[in-house]
């Protein structure tokens, strides 16, 4: 199969409207560490402004490593009763193979109740590595799994976020990288670059082709506290409309 090209525009600072998650297809986050962790924040981001918009989300915890806390530090300081919106964030956390599977299946028909426009499945390849399952069987397994979320996606008008590890670190993983890869129609890759004497983030999104650096803001801050900031600005600068366009709602 001919390796997928994108046109890259550079730009110094990431366009970051150009990288909300668009509804019906598979979105990718791809990042370093554990399944891909330095891109968690995104979609700790997402989960946050659909919250705030009085979405549903459901995630699945595909690496055993949700926690609520850091969505809660995405939210503004000053917004009112911030924990009672993780009310309308629904976990699933599978420990093995056929639990997440599960999961999966069981996604569509709790669509059907939530009306939840996005969904997060974080670290979906994790539990197709456990040694106690064969090469063929993991292949088949995590197939099923991304074909079922990618026909939820279309079928139900769904952003659906996945977050993997950039790089393969052995031949099974390559293999079900790719499988998760040749079914997304977006992706965002991040990857730290040491630039003077500090570590920023470089972005690239396809297929737009928008490359950058991730904004920042002031050396003080951190991820979190940066996103809280952006969300409040978002929240209270743009009339009712303008904040549905932005938060995944078209």
């Amino acid at each position: 199969m001919a390796k997928k090209r994108y046109p890259i525009v550079q730009d110094r600072v990431i366009d970051e409207q150009q990288i909300i998650p668009r509804r019906g297809g598979i979105y990718r986050l791809c990042g370093s560490g554990f399944a891909g962790k330095t891109m968690r924040v995104y979609a700790e981001a997402w989960t946050a402004m659909a919250l705030m918009n009085g979405q549903y989300v459901h995630w699945i915890d595909g690496a055993c490593r949700f926690n609520p806390a850091r969505v809660l530090a995405c939210f503004p300081d000053s917004y009112p009763n911030a924990n009672d919106l993780l009310h309308n964030l629904f976990i699933g956390r599978g420990f093995t193979v056929h639990q997440f599977t599960s999961l999966i299946d069981r996604v569509a028909n709790e669509l059907a109740i939530t009306m939840a426009k996005l969904i997060i499945v974080d670290g979906p390849i994790v539990m197709h590595l456990d040694a106690q399952v064969k090469d063929r069987e993991a292949r088949t397994l995590l197939k099923r799994s991304i074909d079922k979320l990618n026909q939820i996606a279309v079928n139900n008008d769904v952003a659906v976020i996945v977050i993997t590890a950039a790089k393969a670190h052995s031949k099974r993983h390559k293999m079900l990288l790719d499988i998760v890869d040749n079914h997304c129609n977006q992706s965002l890759l991040g990857s730290r670059r040491k630039i003077g004497s500090k570590g920023k983030m470089w972005l690239i999104h396809r297929p737009s082709g928008s490359c950058g650096f991730q904004e920042e803001w002031q050396e003080q801050e951190t991820l979190e506290q940066s996103y809280s900031r952006i969300l409040h600005q978002q929240l209270w600068s743009h009339s009712n409309d303008e904040i549905e366009e932005l938060v995944i709602i078209d």
